[in-house]
């Protein structure tokens, strides 16, 4: 039985991770959050300084399944069972925290102005880990060669992304991360790096 701390973190971050998606940081109201969570405002502030220091743990709740996601990504591993357990990583978070994906999303947009320096470290030190692993496919001829920053982008992005604004007011397309979805997308992203299709074959658009 969690403890009446975990309960009320539990209650905080939910509820910041709704007012944050919902209004931004700028127009998120610490009162609103009290509201949301059903606690008074001072036990808010018990558990966190500030706004800022509960913006970033809403991001944290993102963050750190994220860095776990992009572990899947070694060079030892064969890109063809990695590259699916990335996706599916990656959808999972957007599954267990939908608000706080779409304020993490929407801080990356803005550069990661709020994330405090050891998390923009921690990112960027993936990121290297990431594009190195990417480039050692390329080399081994696991995957077509192109940009490996492009191609970094596009597997940070696509999962979350798709996810996210499927669900989206006014969508059509209410994507859900089931394991079909996932698949689909990790089917789709393999199709299009194979060795035998290069980037100078591709017809431009």
């Amino acid at each position: 039985m969690p403890s009446i701390r975990d309960r009320n973190l539990q209650l905080i971050l939910t509820a910041a991770s709704e007012e944050f998606a919902h209004h931004g940081f700028a127009a998120a109201r610490v009162d609103a959050i009290a509201n949301r969570a059903g606690l008074p405002r001072a036990n808010v502030f018990y558990y966190f300084r500030n706004k800022q220091q509960l913006h970033s743990a809403v991001l944290d709740l993102v963050m750190e399944p994220l860095l776990r996601a992009a572990r899947s990504l070694a060079p030892e591993a064969q890109p063809q069972q990695a590259l699916p357990r990335y996706f599916k990583a990656k959808a999972e978070v957007a599954r267990r925290h939908p608000h706080a994906t779409r304020v993490w999303l929407k801080e990356m947009l803005h550069g990661g102005r709020r994330l405090p320096d050891e998390r923009s470290e921690a990112l960027r030190q993936s990121a290297r880990q990431n594009l190195a692993c990417l480039a050692q496919w390329m080399e081994q001829g696991l995957i077509a060669r192109t940009a490996p920053e492009h191609l970094l982008l596009f597997l940070w992005s696509t999962p979350l992304a798709s996810f996210r604004f499927g669900e989206a007011p006014g969508s059509s397309a209410r994507l859900k991360p089931t394991r079909a979805s996932t698949q689909a997308l990790a089917n789709l992203f393999l199709r299009g790096v194979r060795p035998e299709i290069e980037a100078a074959k591709l017809i431009a658009i």
